[in-house]
């Protein structure tokens, strides 16, 4: 919150320095002022504005006076969020006193309370050039150019009104905030920490402290944060999402529950904290009520967007009447893979669908879907416009009632590819197994690559001994910019890189249904796999995804899956481990000693 500096010596000031004028206004006159003051600082804004009127228009107002009533005038108007109005008297003082550094401040406050940002800048900076040492103003200006986004000028105005008053706690607070946004952690952490010293009754800024904490994985600290601002303040909603937020991260998933549901609560406005309760109820099981709040996403303005604008299906048969049903694409193609399942489900019900679908899935969905063929075309907004009837398709386990029992698992929904070309043949050798690998995320998720994603070298390790025996080949199913991996091992023995043939996820499908095993991170291979019914092990991040849940080393999605788990956060370590154990298990010892290394 910006400074309104307006304080009762400023004004005392201004009317002493009036009474000391060559010209001396009226006894009454200066009472006036005063009251009008008085009002103020009671908050009986209707008064002072009205006694504050009454001295503009009196004969005996000076210039100085005037103008110091006009600030009164537009200080009360903004405290009533008559911004429009405490404008114009901000203006009409400013017009009088150009170079009263008060006014010039307040004018940027209202400026920036009425969204005109930039000008309210130009009017903090010509206060700072009539006054360099107004700290005050120092710090507004800082809150301003950081809600214009230009970070790294606000923590050099909040510095600066530092340097001037090290013991002004909201400038530390905000200064950590910034700086926080930069990644500029541990200066933030110490703003945060003399703030705290300065105010340490403030909730706001509690959280935010436990946010940065956050940032560095300290969860232990971000929930001491976080508990710190609700005991503060227990209707605090930020912080019970976030306390939530960290909770699900530490497992603790019935307090995760627990504390987002009062934050969803406290601010039911809130989709970010419905949509992150879905996921930790989803990711225990709990699919009825997860699925509910699952479907949030769609009013999140950075996750969903329906391409068509009109009211999403109910999931009442009966309204569709003899219409076709458009379900849309959305999210990424393990999501696409994973959930086409139920539009199967929906053409068993009768039900005329037209399936969306991005180009490299498209060949995939028209060629192996079983046991029914829906339309599809592909998901550009300018084929899907004129369906009177829409639905997105991660929405549909809802609207199917799915709970953690009635999963459809329907093994090997997509159908082996009948015709496999010449390019994606493999070569068989006998009593070899013959393992797909993927270790690497689509570099388009930015957010997760790095979780998800692993080194290729300890991976490949792993068969050294198995591969110089002829007992395994693999094979690269990577593509994209993370195939190039593979370079060093590109000529060696029991090495086969598919990346420069597969053109599609269908070409994808023809080499995996050829294949014993597919070994993959989380990414739209694991989902294909596990959709052709293929044996797949799949290498998970501590914390994964809802859909996987917690615990289990089987999948109720996929009948061929197994799951294999950091047993902590960042430890693939113990994912190789058990990936060798597996692999001794299925193929004996290695004469030679594995060590992933």
């Amino acid at each position: 919150m910006e400074v309104l500096y307006y304080l009762t010596t400023g004004l005392l000031s201004t009317l002493k320095g009036v009474a000391e004028a060559e010209t001396f206004p009226s006894e009454a006159t200066l009472n006036h002022g005063a009251h009008a003051l008085d009002n103020f600082n009671a908050g009986e804004w209707t008064k002072a504005i009205e006694l504050a009127r009454q001295q503009i228009t009196a004969f005996s107002c000076s210039n100085a006076l005037k103008a110091e009533m006009h600030h009164i005038e537009a200080a009360c108007l903004y405290q009533m969020g008559q911004l429009e109005e405490a404008e114009k008297a901000i203006r009409s003082a400013v017009f009088i006193e150009p170079t009263q550094e008060n006014y010039l401040n307040t004018y940027g406050v209202i400026l920036r309370k009425n969204k005109r940002i930039e000008q309210a800048v130009r009017s903090y900076e010509l206060v700072i050039k009539l006054q360099p040492n107004f700290a005050d103003v120092y710090y507004n200006c800082g809150n301003a150019l950081n809600e214009l986004d230009r970070k790294q000028e606000a923590v050099a105005r909040f510095k600066r009104c530092l340097e001037i008053n090290p013991k002004h706690a909201s400038a530390h607070h905000n200064c950590a905030n910034s700086l926080r946004d930069l990644k500029q952690i541990d200066d933030a952490l110490a703003h945060y920490s003399q703030s705290s010293e300065l105010q340490y009754q403030n909730p706001d800024m509690h959280c935010n402290w436990g946010l940065a904490w956050q940032l560095q994985e300290r969860w232990d600290s971000a929930i001491e944060q976080f508990q710190i601002a609700i005991g503060q303040k227990s209707d605090h909603a930020p912080s019970h999402i976030n306390l939530g937020s960290a909770f699900a991260v530490k497992e603790r998933f019935d307090e995760a529950c627990d504390a987002l549901r009062k934050g969803v609560a406290l601010d039911d406005s809130c989709n970010d904290a419905k949509f992150n309760l879905g996921l930790t109820l989803l990711t225990i099981g709990e699919f009825e009520e997860g699925w509910h709040f699952y479907d949030t996403r769609l009013r999140l303005p950075d996750k969903v967007r329906s391409p068509v604008n009109a009211p999403m299906w109910d999931g009442n048969p009966a309204s569709l009447g003899d219409q076709p049903l458009l379900v849309w694409a959305e999210q990424g193609y393990g999501d696409n893979i994973q959930f086409v399942r139920y539009v199967q489900i929906l053409i068993e019900a009768g039900i005329k669908v037209t399936l969306s679908a991005r180009k490299p899935l498209m060949r995939l969905f028209k060629e192996c879907l079983q046991p029914h063929s829906p339309v599809i075309v592909e998901h550009k907004s300018e084929e899907l416009q004129g369906f009177q009837h829409h639905v997105a398709l991660l929405s549909l386990p809802r609207l199917c009632g799915t709970t953690r029992e009635t999963v459809p698992m329907m093994p090997g929904f997509f159908r082996h590819p009948v015709q496999i070309p010449d390019r994606l043949r493999i070569q068989r050798q006998p009593f070899a197994l013959h393992i797909g690998l993927v270790w690497a995320s689509g570099a388009d998720n930015k957010d997760m690559y790095e979780d998800k994603s692993i080194a290729l070298e300890p991976l490949m390790r792993l068969f050294d001994a198995w591969r110089e025996e002829r007992l395994v080949v693999l094979h690269s199913l990577q593509v994209g910019s993370d195939a190039s991996q593979l370079d060093p091992w590109r000529q060696q023995r029991g090495v086969v890189d598919h990346s420069d043939v597969l053109q599609d996820f269908h070409d994808t499908a023809c080499v995996i249904c050829q294949l014993d095993l597919v070994i993959s991170v989380d990414t739209a291979v694991t989902h294909l796999a596990g959709a052709l019914d293929v044996p797949v092990w799949t290498m998970l991040q501590h914390n994964a995804d809802f859909r996987w849940m917690r615990g289990r080393s089987d999948s109720p999605w996929y009948r061929s899956m197994t799951l294999i788990r950091q047993r902590k956060l960042g430890d693939w370590d113990s994912v190789f481990e058990q990936i060798q154990n597996n692999l001794v298990r299925l193929l004996g010892p290695a004469e030679v000693e594995v060590n992933p290394g």
